[in-house]
């Protein structure tokens, strides 16, 4: 695994303006690479420079007949799923350095750009520059960057990089554990030894902030001679936080029919790379103290909630109206998952079979997209499930990764266990803008 994933790695940091003649950790995170190996982007000219770059990905896929509700005579009803084809990912990168100082980069992306009905203008992922206060020990980054959490954030948009097609549960749209994104963050890097060094940072935004409260993030990781990664992440709203949506998936870690909400989200990871093997495991809870709007919730009557969840909501009674909605909601979101895989090179490529486990729960979260729902743990008697996965990544170039993978949902639906599998295939292609230095 080291020599693929730092293959192609090593790739995406060439066109990141990495040389390859640096030692970089091959699991390191994308852009960090490509910021903290210090004359990387300045070996010639003014100590200017800028590279373009991205990334395409074609996605396909087929999930069988899911549960969607319970007939007259107590039996669960399945529905069909239409195979899907789109474009997921649409990623138009560009990085530099201004002045031999002032570091940016800008990701625009247009997500889900597959077909007619789905074409999506493009957005602003990332639009950051930084400033090295103390050189390596101490950078501010300022505008709208990805916040540094667990192994994945920052590198979900470098998708032929990692394991898997999908990413971990606690990044899936559907049900974020916080936001993605906030806009500044101090970080850092230590020199332990020659091969070992310790990262840190420390990030706050206007992320869900209700009014004008303080969030605040923190990630540190310890690496060891590129071979094993551990680290913890944390994060607090500094007091209310407010939803991001009225309607659709929340981006953040607030529900819709919250009134406000006050949480707290930790965790730690781990990854160790070692004779082609690499495993990934990961566990995060979040807490939350949050308060009910008994208006939003009254609304919930039409989004199709089970007995479970209309008894926590108050809405089990004949004819509820707003008093009797149950306005408190304390209550916590876990998930944890683990990734192993296997490289080996042969004459056609790189071929790396690998297998993950995901498990997510949210007692508190419905089966509805459109009223902020997440179409899984929402679809469940119990908030909860586990879903398995195998597959494998092709590469016949560093520049290109050809994946297929295949998973069940395994979950409680009206006291029975009920499984439904998808196969997922993805295509994923490197390019770059020659000259651009």
């Amino acid at each position: 695994m080291k020599r693929g994933i730092g293959l192609v790695l090593g790739s995406w940091l060439a066109l990141c303006g990495v040389s390859h003649a640096q030692e970089v950790n091959p699991f390191e995170q994308s852009q960090d690479a490509a910021i903290l190996v210090e004359e990387a982007l300045l070996d010639e000219g003014d100590g200017s420079s800028i590279q373009v770059y991205g990334f395409i990905e074609a996605y396909f896929e087929k999930v069988a007949q899911t549960p969607v509700g319970v007939d007259s005579a107590g039996e669960t009803i399945f529905e069909s799923n239409p195979h899907e084809f789109d474009v997921a990912n649409v990623h138009l990168m560009v990085q530099g350095v201004i002045a031999n100082r002032f570091r940016y980069y800008l990701n625009l992306a247009a997500p889900g750009s597959g077909s007619p009905s789905g074409d999506a203008a493009a957005v602003v992922r990332n639009a950051w520059v930084e400033l090295p206060l103390v050189p390596e020990l101490l950078v501010l980054r300022a505008g709208k960057t990805y916040r540094r959490f667990g192994l994945y954030n920052e590198i979900l948009d470098a998708v032929p990089t990692f394991l898997g097609i999908e990413a971990p549960e606690l990044f899936d749209n559907d049900h974020l554990l916080l936001t993605r994104t906030t806009n500044l963050m101090l970080h850092g890097r230590i020199a332990i030894g020659d091969t070992s060094s310790l990262v840190y940072a420390l990030m706050t935004g206007n992320d869900e902030r209700a009014a004008d409260e303080i969030p605040v993030g923190v990630d540190a990781y310890f690496d060891y001679d590129e071979t094993l990664r551990i680290g913890t992440s944390f994060y607090t709203t500094g007091g209310d936080a407010a939803p991001t949506r009225d309607s659709g998936s929340p981006r953040g870690g607030v529900l819709n029919w919250m009134e406000s909400d006050q949480y707290t989200v930790v965790g730690g990871y781990a990854q160790l790379d070692t004779g082609g093997f690499s495993l990934e495991a990961a566990y995060w809870r979040a807490q939350h103290d949050a308060v009910r709007d008994r208006g939003k919730v009254l609304g919930l009557l039409g989004a199709g909630l089970n007995p479970r969840q209309l008894e926590r909501f108050g809405l089990d009674g004949d004819a509820p109206t707003e008093s009797d909605v149950e306005t408190e909601a304390k209550y916590a979101v876990q998930t944890f998952y683990a990734r192993l895989g296997y490289a080996f090179e042969t004459d056609a490529g790189e071929f790396i079979p690998y297998a993950q486990f995901d498990f997510y729960q949210n007692p508190e979260t419905i089966q509805q997209k459109a009223f902020g729902g997440d179409n899984e743990a929402g679809l469940t008697d119990d908030g909860q499930f586990i879903k398995p996965t195998i597959g494998v990544v092709y590469r016949p170039d560093p520049s290109v990764a050809l994946k297929v993978d295949g998973s069940t949902h395994i979950q409680q639906f009206n006291d029975a266990t009920v499984q439904y599998p998808e196969v997922r295939f993805s295509l994923s292609y490197f390019w770059q803008l020659d000259g651009a230095r």
